[in-house]
């Protein structure tokens, strides 16, 4: 009796097995693109369809109700079938009165490995180097300038948290179509990120007091500064964090990097490189990278 039922046990449990393997995942109706939309787009009832995808793959914020994301702009572009999460719709920016914003291209080594978030306030050091005839007088200058830039966008490339919008490529299940966008397996390296920029005058202050020298000061627009540096052959911004709320003050008379040489012989004395010029003029914000 039991030499019939074994072949009938074993073609039972090579069916259950090849069913559990075969059955579709647990799929989701979310919402996603009817068509390639850019960013700053209104959605409206045309642009959104609900499309069945695998759940394990879906970030926590997709939308499974139309109505939700209907009269929302795209924070970024979204290509055909991609999916529309919260997080990337509203306003892109916001800007008050007195700000602009601007652009500025950084990698993992100036941009605080990518840890940037919207919100957040940062500051910049600028990097600039000098070369001369005379070795004596060349090398690398870096000092902290301006504070208090809030940050409006980081490119999603870019952004530590991935940004599972949508299905990577090679994981992009069969008989789903449509699936297009970024790859997200990998984060990039470099990418841009949108400062609000105050539009007033900032002192960037040269505090040599440890020095027994006269501290200087100069004014800059921060929109000129940025741009000036982001265009000039070897120059560089680094942005790095600043607390949200009372942030303390602290000193910066600048870098000459040369200075830091020292040798068990006698150090020549470096010849004077100067300092900007003073100015009588007071801005309506200044930086606070004061002692």
């Amino acid at each position: 009796m039991f030499k019939k039922l074994f072949p009938i046990i074993i073609a039972s449990a090579i069916f259950l097995t090849a069913f559990a393997l075969l059955r579709p995942a647990p799929s989701r109706m979310v919402a996603v693109a009817a068509r390639d939309l850019k960013a700053g787009h209104v959605l409206g009832e045309q642009d959104i369809e609900l499309q069945s995808i695998p759940a394990e793959i879906l970030a926590e914020d997709v939308v499974s109700d139309e109505s939700l994301v209907l009269g929302q702009p795209l924070r970024i572009d979204r290509g055909k079938g991609d999916v529309v999460r919260l997080s990337q719709l509203g306003n892109l920016v916001k800007l008050e009165a007195n700000e602009r914003a601007i652009s500025v291209r950084i990698t993992d080594a100036n941009g605080v490995s990518g840890l940037l978030t919207p919100g957040q306030l940062v500051g910049v050091i600028a990097t600039i180097p000098h070369s001369s005839s005379n070795t004596e007088v060349s090398g690398t200058f870096s000092k902290a300038t301006i504070e208090k830039l809030r940050v409006l966008y980081i490119d999603p490339r870019f952004a530590a948290s991935q940004d599972a919008n949508v299905v990577p490529a090679e994981a992009t299940p069969v008989g789903i179509s449509g699936m297009s966008g970024l790859n997200t397996d990998e984060r990039a390296r470099e990418g841009s990120v949108i400062l609000a920029v105050p539009t007033d005058l900032q002192t960037i202050f040269y505090d040599f007091s440890a020095t027994g020298a006269i501290s200087e000061s100069c004014s800059v627009n921060a929109l000129e500064l940025l741009a000036a540096l982001s265009y000039t052959d070897g120059a560089s911004v680094t942005l790095y964090l600043m607390p949200q709320e009372n942030p303390s003050e602290f000193s910066s008379p600048g870098l000459w990097l040369p200075d830091l040489i020292r040798t068990p012989f006698p150090t020549a004395t470096p010849t004077p490189l100067g300092t900007p010029s003073p100015t009588t003029q007071t801005p309506a914000v200044t930086a606070t990278i004061v002692p």
